[in-house]
């Protein structure tokens, strides 16, 4: 499955922006809690988002074509 039509699939975009709606709000309570901003936190919180996302999806239409197969 080629990155495009990940990238184009509904899922991987709600995939996206729950995972940075929710580095946000961790950011947002490191910085209540702590006085300072974790970017780098968020930044990886939302990198493996996007990881955990891509081969989810791959894993989704495989399955999906070979239940076409069969």
């Amino acid at each position: 499955m080629s990155l495009r039509a990940i990238i184009t699939d509904n899922v991987f975009r709600y995939f996206l922006l729950m995972g940075g709606l929710v580095a946000t709000e961790n950011l947002m309570t490191t910085y209540q809690n702590t006085g300072r901003v974790d970017l780098l936190g968020s930044a990886l919180q939302f990198v493996v988002v996007v990881i955990f996302a891509i081969l989810l999806i791959a894993y989704w239409n495989y399955m999906d074509r070979r239940a076409e197969e069969a």
